[in-house]
């Protein structure tokens, strides 16, 4: 591993898959399939085969048929009418026992397809420690070296790159958190894994981490979902996705292991259009409630040629590493005025690699409705920064990573 350059930090380039569902019955090419008949010399000539002369009997015959049908009708109408009369009478009852013969995922399934499915901590042992007791250590480590917290978060941005790289810088956030006024905690992250337009949720009912598992709040996914803006996540895509998964061991050791919490884990991909004041006026209801916290997982700039980003004035004094650094801190300052339309200039202008651009406007469109429609005002404060790398050649890369906190406060 390459301690330098960071090939743990996380990746900017997505990749796209693209998926093609063709309905409709099956056909060959050129129209449907027709059986062929044999040629008539492969076959032979016909049989030639007597046949008596028969005897018309319809006539003898009618009036039976006749009594046979409607007899074979009555028989299956009243079939079919008791067996009605049986699914409507016992049905219920044979529901009821299914569910003490059936696997538990098999119950649990609700109509929008949520279950009991539990998403794995899958970086764990290779972007973070997999032990508990090593895992635990070093968090406690990191948050008592991240100073006094001075606030209460409401919202909070951090880094999701191997721990080794970012989790003295994502400490500095999670240390402003207050776990008894936090009840569910909302984790936006983007996607690196799967193009994806607009949000998902997670059809898990559990996350799990070395240090416990994190209880879905089922409820509020489900009312997302019935939004209609809102993708369910592939199992599979949400599996490799390690945005969220970065966040999860932080939330757990503040949290800690007794109190009662849920997650809202949200995966976040394009933003065409208006759909980032959509979810802005979504998110601004959850927001709100003092109760709910708001983790928005993003790293800042991805520079170098692995990133297809490597700007830097070759007539500046300044290292390439500094003029990184002027440039993450331009874009630390636009999040910082905490209005939406600063920050996109700021991105149109720049063009800097944060991937998590959009979770942050959504939470900068949350902040401005809550805050245009509540007595209170708003601060966020960045409290630090890193990055992987001392980049000084051009041939170098580093990713940036700052963790910063939304404070509301009542007028």
């Amino acid at each position: 591993m390459n301690q330098r350059s960071g090939l743990i930090a996380c990746p900017y380039i997505f990749f796209l898959r693209n998926a093609s569902v063709i309905g409709g019955s099956k056909t060959t090419r050129g129209g449907p399939t027709r059986r062929r008949r044999p040629a008539q010399d492969q076959r032979g000539p016909p049989l030639q085969q007597h046949h008596p002369p028969r005897r018309d009997t319809s006539e003898a015959n009618k009036s039976t048929c006749v009594t046979v049908f409607s007899f074979q009708a009555f028989i299956l109408r009243v079939f079919q009418s008791s067996l009605a009369l049986f699914l409507r009478t016992f049905g219920l009852l044979f529901a009821r026992y299914l569910t003490f013969i059936l696997p538990t995922e098999a119950i649990n399934m609700s109509i929008n397809g949520f279950g009991e499915h539990v998403r794995s901590a899958s970086h764990a042992g290779s972007w973070y420690s997999g032990n508990q007791r090593d895992l635990d250590r070093q968090l406690t480590k990191w948050l008592d070296s991240a100073g006094e917290r001075f606030g209460t978060a409401r919202a909070l941005i951090s880094p999701h790159a191997g721990y080794s790289y970012c989790g003295e810088t994502a400490a500095y956030a999670f240390k402003q958190i207050v776990p008894s006024a936090v009840e569910r905690v909302f984790i936006l992250g983007p996607s690196h894994v799967v193009a994806l337009n607009g949000c998902a949720i997670t059809t898990c009912s559990k996350y799990r981490t070395p240090l416990g598992d994190l209880i879905v709040d089922q409820k509020v996914t489900e009312d997302l979902r019935a939004t209609r803006h809102f993708d369910l996540m592939d199992r599979r895509d949400e599996e490799s996705e390690h945005s969220i998964e970065m966040q999860l061991p932080f939330i757990a050791k503040v949290m800690g292991p007794t109190r009662r919490y849920t997650i809202v884990p949200v995966l976040v991909g394009s933003l065409p259009g208006s759909r980032q004041q959509t979810y802005g006026n979504i998110f601004a209801h959850y927001m709100e409630d003092p109760k709910n916290l708001f983790v928005i997982s993003s790293d800042f700039c991805h520079w170098g040629d692995r990133f297809s980003f490597s700007p830097f004035d070759r007539n500046s004094n300044l290292p390439i590493f500094e003029q990184i650094t002027n440039m993450d801190k331009q874009g630390m300052a636009a999040i910082e005025t905490l209005n939406p339309t600063v920050f996109n200039d700021y991105l149109k202008k720049t063009q800097n690699t944060i991937c998590g651009r959009n979770p942050i406007l959504i939470m900068l469109q949350a902040a401005e409705h809550f805050r245009l429609s509540n007595n209170h005002t708003h601060e966020f404060k960045f409290l630090h920064y890193t990055q992987s790398n001392k980049v000084r050649s051009p041939s170098d890369s580093s990713v940036s990573y700052a963790s910063g906190v939304l404070f509301v406060h009542p007028k």
